[in-house]
């Protein structure tokens, strides 16, 4: 929740966070591409994500598509 962050440090957190979503997302399409199918990024980025939630230690929290979610 970014209203726990102090307001001084917001701006750099939400960058922080959209820099590695930038990433994850170029390491999905570069493995996808690697594999010599484009076509296989969004069944990539599923497959990383269930592994994610399924490793998630107890207390932690995810994002599916009906939100978000504690282990």
């Amino acid at each position: 929740d970014a209203n726990l962050v102090a307001l001084k440090d917001r701006q750099s957190l939400n960058g922080l966070v959209s820099a590695e979503n930038g990433d994850r997302n170029a390491l999905y399409k570069e493995i996808a591409n690697a594999n010599g199918h484009a076509e296989w990024e969004a069944e990539i980025r599923s497959t990383f994500a269930q592994r994610w939630v399924q490793k998630a230690q107890s207390g932690w929290w995810y994002q599916d598509a009906s939100g978000w979610t504690k282990r």
